[in-house]
């Protein structure tokens, strides 16, 4: 009766041998991308916007518009966008919170400045939720002026991402 005895117990620690190896070599990585290239392409249309003046004194249009679009690293998306934009300088501080088709956020600053054809500016990745949690990096972004129905478009090209 002693043998079965000793048959079990190396069976066991083999068994316990080959589950330690095993998670040894898994390496779960920090990042889902790293640095990765990305595009994107939204619409949006303008919900409201007031006229008042900032802590300076300036005449701003305070902003918000809702839109939708396609990133190349998070797929089908919907956007709110709420800015200051500051009349006398053409320029303005964005506020951005995208949601995927899944639920998870992620948020973005962008600084934009109108120009004679075209709106350009920066994005910059704050944060988000589930996968985008970790989320980094920028891109440039451009798009044309606004028109009067309040109506517009952006895309942004050459951006990096990390998440």
């Amino acid at each position: 009766m002693k043998h079965p005895t000793k048959i079990s117990a190396l069976m066991l620690v083999g068994l316990l041998a080959l589950t330690t190896a095993c998670t040894k070599d898994h390496v779960t990585p920090e990042f889902e991308m790293e640095n990765a290239p990305y595009t994107a392409q939204y619409s949006f249309k303008t919900k409201s916007q007031d006229i008042t003046k900032n802590a300076a004194g300036q005449n701003i249009i305070k902003v918000v518009i809702e839109g939708t679009g396609t990133s190349s690293f998070a797929g089908n998306v919907t956007f709110t966008d709420a800015f200051d934009f500051i009349l006398a300088t053409g320029a303005a501080d964005h506020k951005v919170t995208f949601t995927t088709t899944n639920g998870d956020t992620f948020s973005t600053t962008m600084t934009t400045q109108v120009g004679p054809s075209s709106i350009t500016g920066t994005t910059t990745f704050t944060g988000g939720t589930g996968r985008f949690a970790k989320i980094k990096g920028s891109s440039p972004n451009v798009g044309p002026p606004v028109g009067p129905t309040g109506e517009g478009t952006w895309k942004e090209e050459d951006g990096k991402v990390t998440f």
